[in-house]
Order: structure tokens, then sequence, then C-alpha cells
């Protein structure tokens, strides 16, 4: 099933939307379309976001952790 979503948008603004849509080969109504589904995909966000840092955890091997003590012990002698 389909519904029809019928909104007021600046003539400019619409304009230019369809321009660019043509000139990337697509219409305006795939753009809104993609657009709606990554809105609810939660890829597309308005507003204040607070979100958590992604963390990426490493293993640090014997041989890795020797290195990065050296690194540090040289970045403090600058």
């Amino acid at each position: 099933m389909t519904t029809q979503i019928v909104f007021k948008a600046d003539k400019t603004l619409k304009d230019q939307a369809m321009e660019k849509a043509q000139s990337e080969g697509v219409t305006l109504k795939a753009v809104l379309y993609n657009a709606l589904k990554l809105y609810i995909e939660g890829k597309l966000n308005f507003g204040l976001q607070i979100s958590e840092p992604e963390i990426e955890i490493l293993d640090v091997t014997p041989n890795i952790q020797k290195k990065m003590d050296k690194i540090g012990s040289l970045l403090e002698k600058i």
C-alpha cells in the first residue's frame, strides 16, 4: 500500500534540489523517498544529537607495548 505526502517548500529550494537530482540521474521523488528511509534507519538525523563515541578495543602484543612505551618516553622529553 502506498500513500501520498504533500508539503510546501520554497520554490528556489525545490528547483535547486530538482536540478541537482537530475544532474545525478535521479528524480526528486527518489531523493525524498531515500531520505525518509535513511531517517527511519537512524542514518539521517536532525537537531542536537549526543551519542556515545565508538570505541575500538585493540589487542596489544608485548612487542607493540614496548614500542608504545618507547614512543611515550620520547614524547615526555619534548
